[in-house]
């Protein structure tokens, strides 16, 4: 039987503390529970009373009944206590998650910038909400809000493909949450992938490219140099800019990649490893270009050392240049010469879409380009138009003789 104590009247009226007992911990303290019962404002003291052992009678095998399911399954004292808990969203963002799980010295500094660009964006937007109630209608809101509302410091709307970055961070960030038990559904579960609109390569055609080497001559050396590589070696902006004399075998035309050369401005000019482990490696470089660097090295760097840059900055021949400065260069190249206006990612594509289609196998694109799988060489560059269809069906015409 519940323990019943009639507390002083007061403003409220009467009111009585109920206590019940279920049993001990291993250690032997006692297991209680305790609340507060007021009595109607229209009863005697008398009714009261008894309606006070009556509600205490019920509300003590309530209790009691709570605490044996809760023995049965311990999940149930997890999720009550999970769902007190109040964690401020943003401040989880910015001081448990990104500390933890980005800045975990696993990740290179580009990538760091990037998770702190998008979290930034979606703290702001979930200000003062608490982790364990957002809910998967908010997740959503969100993610129109960014599709219809949400416009760049340019005024520009977001991609499709930055939509679905902030899925996917968002996705990261309520997994962790999960792991740490710090919420017991995931509302990520019920929030759809944005979709992604397939994007055409830009890249040249083979006319436009016959245009594009006709133009060189007229460049820099150096300039020459870049552009040259750029286009006959996919090579990344940041491994173009990467490159020391010592990575270059003039004897077996080879080209080794180990670096890669980002900026951010909160680092400025970061040399660091190519961009995945598969980028590492050797590709082949034509006569033409080798012999072209040869000439810009004895007419500006005759002396440099093999760790020292191919293409550095003003600054010295330890310090590559700045890869955004190289973009503008490439495309005010293109807009001058009336080429579309291609940046050094896109003369990448230009050189992946050129070798396939003048023949080049798939396997060594993939080589060349650094991917770790064929189906990204196939998925980006590999296109068929109506000649190379009419090329196609007239072989199988050829091969039975049709």
């Amino acid at each position: 039987m519940a323990t019943i104590i009639k507390n002083p009247n007061n403003e409220k009226g009467i009111s009585y503390r109920f206590r019940a007992y279920l049993g001990k911990t291993e250690l032997g303290k006692q297991i209680t529970r305790y609340t507060t019962w007021y009595a109607p404002s229209d009863l005697t003291p008398t009714k009261a009373e008894r309606a006070a052992l009556k509600a205490a009678a019920e509300w003590e095998k309530q209790v009691k009944a709570e605490y044996e399911q809760d023995l049965k399954d311990p999940a149930r004292v997890k999720a009550r206590e999970i769902d007190r808990t109040k964690t401020d969203f943003s401040d989880f963002i910015q001081n448990v998650w990104f500390p933890l799980c980005v800045c975990d010295g696993e990740h290179k500094h580009t990538t760091i910038e990037f998770y702190r660009h998008i979290t930034n964006k979606i703290s702001e937007y979930f200000d003062d909400k608490i982790l364990q109630k957002i809910t998967s209608l908010q997740i959503q809101e969100y993610i129109i809000y960014l599709r219809t509302a949400y416009k760049t410091k340019q005024g520009k709307a977001l991609s499709d493909k930055t939509i679905r970055h902030h899925y996917c961070v968002l996705t990261l960030i309520f997994g962790f949450a999960i792991e740490q038990e710090l919420i017991i559904k995931n509302p990520m579960d019920k929030v759809e992938c944005p979709k992604l609109a397939k994007k055409k390569v830009e890249a040249f055609t083979q006319e436009q490219a016959e245009v594009f080497f006709s133009l060189l001559p007229k460049c820099s050396i150096d300039f020459r140099c870049m552009l040259y590589l750029l286009i006959t070696t996919g090579l990344r902006r940041g491994e173009l800019l990467g490159l020391q004399w010592g990575d270059i075998d003039f004897d077996n035309l080879t080209i080794e990649i180990k670096r890669n050369v980002t900026y951010t401005k909160r680092k400025g000019i970061v040399v660091d490893t190519p961009k995945t482990e598969n980028s590492n490696r050797i590709i082949p470089l034509l006569s033409v270009v080798a012999e072209l660097l040869k000439q810009y090295k004895r007419e500006f760097h005759l002396f440099s050392q093999t760790n020292t840059f191919v293409f550095p900055s003003d600054k010295g021949n330890t310090i590559p240049k700045d890869p955004n400065a190289i973009t503008r260069k490439v495309k005010n190249f293109m807009k001058r010469n009336g080429l579309p206006e291609l940046s050094p990612h896109d003369l990448r594509h230009s050189c992946a879409t050129l070798l396939l289609n003048n023949g080049a196998d798939i396997k060594s694109v993939q080589e060349i380009l650094g991917h770790s799988d064929a189906s990204t060489t196939l998925n980006f560059y590999v296109k068929s138009d109506l000649l190379h269809m009419k090329n196609a069906t007239n072989k199988l015409a050829a091969a039975f003789g049709l």
